[in-house]
């Protein structure tokens, strides 16, 4: 919801999101501000996650999460759900949280986390089948050179 004046607007969170992405990408190719990226990023894969979910599928996460305890499984490894899915999601938690003044500083690789969030995030956004920006073209050519370009 938006208000100017008296004016109250109906927004679609997922277009919300599709801006999210598509700003998390300019800040991540054009101006190397990672932790920006992150976040971005992490807020729209949030809400095309949770979009997903309310519509009986699986988020990104997840699938990857099912396939991975499903390999542990097959090779008689034990597999805390839990512990993966904080690991998981730590780097975007971190700098999103200040729980007390020992939680000040944030332990994180900037440029290594928000390409992983970058990824996951783009990922969602073509399962819900969103429109391709040429951020999103971008983003998928950068990606698919990511030794090219150092990651």
């Amino acid at each position: 919801m938006n208000i100017i004046g008296d004016v109250v607007v109906k927004i679609d969170k997922l277009e919300i999101a599709d801006e999210f992405l598509d700003q998390a990408i300019e800040c991540y190719l054009d101006k190397s501000k990672y932790v920006t990226a992150l976040h971005l990023a992490g807020a729209a894969q949030e809400i095309y996650g949770k979009w997903l979910r309310c519509n009986k599928g699986q988020d990104f996460s997840s699938i990857m999460m099912n396939h991975a305890e499903t390999l542990a499984k097959e090779h008689s490894l034990t597999f805390d759900r839990k512990a993966h899915k904080k690991a998981d999601k730590h780097a975007k938690n971190t700098i999103k949280h200040f729980d007390n003044k020992a939680d000040r500083f944030a332990e994180l690789d900037p440029q290594l986390d928000s390409v992983i969030m970058l990824s996951e995030a783009v990922t969602e956004h073509i399962m819900l089948k969103r429109i391709e920006t040429k951020n999103i073209e971008r983003f998928k050519t950068y990606f698919s050179k990511t030794r090219e370009n150092g990651l």
